[in-house]
């Protein structure tokens, strides 16, 4: 018997659908099987996706991610910080103690009980106004406790409950003590301050009604974020009612833990604590947690021997089968992607002997393929208007060179580990959100986004699954691209090899993207969902729907509306508020996308992008100056997506499923006042009778007359 979807709404119904009754009509999030992976985002000022510059987080953003990855080791001290492999030396705890009770005064609390035999640790007191400060004393005397040279001393502990590091936008972020790069004498200089980039350890001192763990999490993601080449962070927590500790370790796995340690007596964990508490300051660059072997850090001096940020040019470690004349740099970093428990990409701009290139750091899943071989995929079908891969290596493993072989459980593994991976492309450009470009450059970087997207799809077999702005670049070096029939050429032109045309952009970032091969059959979709937030489809968003072409059509849409709309240039002088100023605020028109759930964004955008005309030309209404041109082709765009053949109105029409075929291949349905009687998408349909090619055809068209409008003129095109 035949299974389909009931359409969301009637035609008879939708001329009269209200905000009110929407949501009924809209599907809501459901409980699905499929895995969800929301590319994290944030807003800043100047309009761009969340790049170094502009990086602000006021909570961590995947803390119940991090919690549910989170683990207690009982061997944490001997498998991250006392390894035999790293070399040490780590004496006896009786002897540092002993030095330790002749450096600090009596008050400190560490003391010798002959008759007992054995070092006791009381603190002064407990309390956040003094802790800290005496936290930082001992550790720094465990620290010199064997009388370490000048150069093997790198790193202070300091005192920081009442100063934020700077380097954030987060100010509030005030770790209560840390281990940083630098010398004692550095930090008692009145006008130094810490920075996020200089810090090795950061720590915790439990206060009543907090969340230590959370706050400590936070940190760490701040440290991650200053300092790019950071695999893990060491931080610490310490109690408020007594003589407790417990080490954390961060990493894009998650944390592992030690047990609670209690310092109160070598009786207890004293002697493990001295010892690693003395080992920390001396770890090399690979066990605090950096990332080395990729970069030459033979110019770092003794006595910082980190690469912490990235304020100089970075010299690659190449392959050999890499070709090129010269040296490989990374000259800027771009781009910084927020959070622990993710992919951690880092985005530089850097050469390859006299070629541009852009350098892309992340940590890969192990359940996913290598964004790699999507790459060389693609190549190898001949796919137009796409990054093209350089180089690409492997590095570290979490299970393995992270954590040691400890700490991922063999039911975890799978699931949590991460490879770190290099990926080295051309062309360079600017993402098409970039406040710099003119409209008739945005719309090239569109034009070529959109082509790079149906060549993937249709020659390579690829569906993106990831477009937002930052994803699609503009290129003031134009690449010579031919094709048979997706740069407009008809069918006749097949015989004389295609249609030629110099594209400047290109459609980039393949981390989401998957290989459903034949785009003619069944598997031409994708269960899980992914991407940007603000651009995701509203049927992935209700979870009702297979990731399909159409899907990433409709985000194409949402990545016009946005770059036509941000940054927003408020009017001085702003005239009475309109009806439109609590759909499409004046300050910030799609905060709604961003900032509500699931549902609301589906019912938001169902409602004023598809059912109301009027609320989407409010929108249109909010296009930044010069971007006038822009409204036809999202009026178009929207007609390919919803509009009712023989009608002005759009309609969310749903996908259906038939017997032996994704969609089914009936006609039986609902009547229509266009005369159909189907009343839901096949698999490879857009509209009902609109497969994606013709789709994307007249998106393509829409797009190409406004880039031969603007070319002669920047924003001349009018309304």
């Amino acid at each position: 018997m035949r299974s389909r979807l009931p359409p969301l709404v009637s035609v008879k119904q939708l001329a009269f659908l209200s905000p009110s009754n929407l949501s009924a009509a809209i599907p809501a999030p459901q409980n699905a099987t499929a895995t969800t992976h929301y590319r994290s985002f944030a807003f800043p000022k100047n309009g761009s996706i969340r790049s170094c510059s502009t990086v602000q987080i006021s909570t961590l953003d995947d803390v119940d991610k991090l919690c549910s990855a989170k683990h207690v080791s009982a061997t944490f001290p001997e498998d991250f910080l006392l390894r035999d492999s790293w070399d040490l030396h780590v004496p006896e705890a009786d002897f540092l103690l002993a030095n330790i009770e002749r450096s600090l005064p009596p008050a400190d609390g560490v003391q010798y009980y002959r008759k007992i035999g054995q070092y006791t640790c009381t603190p002064p007191a407990y309390t956040n106004t003094k802790y800290p400060e005496w936290f930082c004393r001992l550790a720094n005397a465990i620290r010199d406790a064997n009388n370490p040279t000048p150069v093997a001393v790198h790193s202070t502990w300091i005192c920081t409950k009442d100063t934020a590091p700077t380097g954030s936008r987060n100010g509030q972020l005030r770790p209560d003590f840390i281990l940083t790069v630098g010398d004692d004498a550095k930090s008692r200089e009145s006008s130094w301050a810490p920075t996020w980039d200089s810090i090795l350890v950061v720590g915790e001192h439990q206060s009543k009604g907090s969340k230590p763990f959370t706050q400590l999490a936070q940190y760490a993601e701040q440290i991650f974020i200053a300092q790019p080449f950071r695999t893990a962070v060491l931080g610490i927590l310490t109690s408020n009612t007594g003589p407790q500790l417990t080490f954390w370790r961060f990493d894009r796995a998650g944390a592992i833990g030690s047990m609670e340690l209690d310092y109160q007596s070598t009786s207890r964990q004293l002697c493990t604590i001295v010892r690693c508490l003395y080992a920390i300051p001396f770890l090399p660059p690979e066990a605090i947690g950096f990332h080395v072997s990729s970069v030459i850090t033979s110019h770092l001096p003794p006595t910082s021997p980190f690469p912490l940020n990235d304020s100089l040019p970075w010299k690659m470690r190449m392959s050999p089968s890499t070709l090129f004349a010269g040296e490989a740099l990374m000259n800027r970093l771009l781009f910084i992607a927020p959070g622990i428990v993710t992919r951690g990409t880092r985005v530089w701009r850097g050469t390859l002997g006299d070629t541009p290139v852009a350098i892309k750091y992340s940590w890969r899943s192990s359940t996913r393929p290598p964004e790699a071989s999507l790459y060389q995929l693609a190549a190898s079908h001949d796919v137009i208007g796409l990054a093209t891969l350089v180089a690409y290596d492997t590095y570290e493993d979490i299970a393995i060179n992270v954590r040691f072989n400890h700490g991922l459980g063999d039911g975890h593994k799978e699931s949590h580990n991460r490879h770190l991976t290099r990926l080295i492309l051309t062309p360079t450009g600017r993402a098409i959100s970039d406040v710099n470009l003119s409209p008739s450059q945005v719309a090239k970087g569109l034009f070529a986004g959109l082509v790079g997207h149906a060549s993937l799809y249709f020659d390579g077999g690829v569906l993106h699954r990831d477009l937002s702005p930052q994803n699609i670049i503009y290129t003031s070096k134009p690449q010579v691209a031919v094709h048979q029939w997706i740069l407009g050429g008809t069918r006749e032109a097949d015989i004389v090899g295609g249609t030629m045309m110099h594209l400047y952009g290109a459609l980039i970032d393949l981390d989401y993207a998957v290989e459903i091969g034949s785009t003619d059959g069944k598997a031409s979709g994708a269960a899980d969902r992914t991407g940007t937030y603000p651009f995701i489809a509203m049927g992935l968003l209700a979870n009702r729907e297979m990731h399909r072409y159409r899907h990433d059509l409709e985000s194409f849409l949402y990545v016009l509306l946005w770059v036509c709309c941000y940054p927003v240039t408020l009017d001085p002088n702003p005239k009475q508020s309109d009806m439109m100023d609590d759909i499409w605020p004046r300050s910030h028109p799609l905060r709604t996308w961003i900032f509500a759930d699931e549902q609301t964004v589906t019912t938001h955008k169902g409602i004023n992008i598809v059912v109301n005309e009027m609320n989407f030309e409010g929108l249109l209404g909010r296009f930044r100056a010069g971007f006038e041109g822009f409204k036809a082709v999202a009026r178009r765009w929207r007609r390919t997506l919803w509009g009712m053949e023989g009608s002005r109105l759009c309609m969310i029409v749903p996908e259906g499923k038939g017997e032996g075929d994704v969609g089914g291949d009936g006609t039986v349905g609902i009547e229509f006042a266009s005369g159909g009687k189907r009343d839901w998408l096949l698999y490879n349909e857009v509209r009902i009778g609109v497969v994606n090619r013709e789709a994307f055809g007249e998106a393509r068209d829409a797009l190409w007359e406004l880039v031969q409008a603007l070319a002669p003129g920047e924003g001349e095109l009018q309304n």
